[in-house]
């Protein structure tokens, strides 16, 4: 089975990457990921790598606060944080909907770095 990296990267050509870079997918970029059926799928095709490629890109924490976003009653009191991140998303009630703004999340970083790569290629 191929990556979720490798997945988007074939879904989506370069020009593609450019809009979902510049407009999000919540905007309608990722045509192929608009709907909540579509990205569950996806997440569960990929969970552990989606978690770990964008808890290692914008640190645990904005996986906590995205599930926080969506209903997460663990609540952040301190500089550091109170609860360690998986309990804080196991807590959410929104799960869908916590799965689906981080497939999207996910989606838009590796558009960024497949324009990256572009650019340095060139």
């Amino acid at each position: 089975m191929k990556s979720a990296v490798e997945a988007i990267e074939q879904t989506y050509d370069s020009a593609a990457c450019k809009e979902i870079v510049n407009v999000g997918c919540a905007n309608g970029a990722c045509q192929q990921h608009s709907y909540q059926a579509d990205t569950l799928m996806f997440y569960m095709n990929y969970e552990d790598e989606i978690i770990e490629y964008t808890g290692n890109s914008l640190g645990y924490t904005f996986l906590a606060n995205l599930a926080r976003k969506h209903g997460s009653p663990l609540k952040n009191r301190g500089e550091a944080e109170d609860f360690p991140w998986d309990q804080v998303v196991s807590a959410c009630p929104e799960k869908d909907e916590y799965k689906h703004a981080l497939v999207w999340k996910f989606i838009e970083l590796v558009a960024i770095d497949v324009l990256s790569k572009q650019k340095r290629n060139k």
